[in-house]
């Protein structure tokens, strides 16, 4: 099943983020972002389903913070395989380049 990689710039924007979302009812797991995404090596994310996407989305654009992409993750032969499914999210709502 192929889950989705939010990543976040800091631990306290993942961590309100992640309370929004169980206030609604919706559990995701919290993680550090893999070495391959993250370009200052301390940044946090969340992983969620499809289905959750809307939903930690939406929790962003209320929070005003701005997600450093949402990536695609599968398993692969050596290790999960990342793919970018979303680029940086402004926290407006807008996709990037709009």
């Amino acid at each position: 099943m192929t889950r989705y990689l939010a990543v976040f710039p800091s631990l306290n924007q993942v961590a309100l983020v992640k309370r929004a979302l169980l206030r609604e009812g919706v559990y995701v797991d919290m993680t550090r972002t893999p070495q391959c995404l993250s370009s200052t090596g301390c940044s946090f994310a969340l992983r969620c389903s499809k289905g959750e996407l809307g939903l930690l989305r939406k929790a962003c654009v209320a929070a005003h913070i701005r997600l450093g992409g949402i990536f695609e993750e599968d398993a692969g032969t050596d290790g999960p395989v990342y793919r970018l499914a979303h680029p940086s999210h402004p926290a407006d709502g807008r996709e990037a380049g709009s």
